[in-house]
């Protein structure tokens, strides 16, 4: 039987990302990629919807999603679809299905200007 977990998908970040570190010190952080989707109705009305995806990016990879994506950046990502399963604090079992990013493409740089440090003015 033929199986295939090929996720790809365009969009731009709700929030800038956050590095944080496993116990064994390995770099992970997590994206949420809104994806825009405009159509038209029966009626003939334009009409838009927002699919939220969560993106988990492991390593090297995360470290430079960290550095280089902020708040609204468009990406262009590349994974498989992953099932994380636990236990909440009272007891019950959660699920969360999730992209695990094989490769996150930055579709803008960053300006120049967001590179130079801020320095204060002294009066």
């Amino acid at each position: 039987m033929l199986t295939l977990n090929k996720v790809m998908i365009a969009g731009r970040l709700t929030r800038k990302p956050q590095l944080r570190k496993t116990p064994n010190g390995i770099a992970v952080t997590d994206l949420l990629v809104a994806l825009n989707r405009e159509f038209t109705t029966l009626g003939g009305d334009r009409q838009q919807e927002v699919c939220f995806v969560d993106v988990v990016v492991w390593g090297k990879q995360a470290e430079s999603c960290v550095d280089n994506l902020d708040c609204s950046s468009p990406v262009f990502v590349e994974g498989r679809l992953q099932l994380d399963v636990w236990y909440a604090k009272d007891g019950e079992k959660r699920c969360k299905l999730r992209v695990a990013a094989e490769r996150v493409q930055f579709l803008e740089k960053k300006s120049a200007l967001d590179k130079i440090p801020e320095v204060a003015a002294s009066v």
